[in-house]
């Protein structure tokens, strides 16, 4: 994917909020989900699958680990 647009940025954002139900507001790039949300694993795939299936791309399984905040899943999708 390499260039990660405000477009893509905003989709991502906006599917990890609806997942991980929480506001706009309390979601910044540096935000650790599983320390500011406790979010587990099973989480983390739901966003992945649900990132994939918008952006039509796919992410290696092995790359959900490193999807952390959402600054880790754009330096993620720039590399896929």
């Amino acid at each position: 994917m390499a260039e990660i647009t405000g477009d893509v940025r905003e989709i991502v954002k906006k599917i990890v909020c609806d997942i991980l139900e929480v506001e706009d507001g309390e979601l910044t790039e540096t935000t650790v989900f599983s320390e500011d949300f406790g979010v587990d694993s099973l989480a983390i795939i739901e966003i992945m699958t649900a990132i994939e299936d918008s952006l039509d791309i796919t992410v290696d399984q092995g790359e959900a680990k490193r999807m952390v905040s959402l600054a880790a899943i754009y330096e993620v999708l720039a590399e896929a």
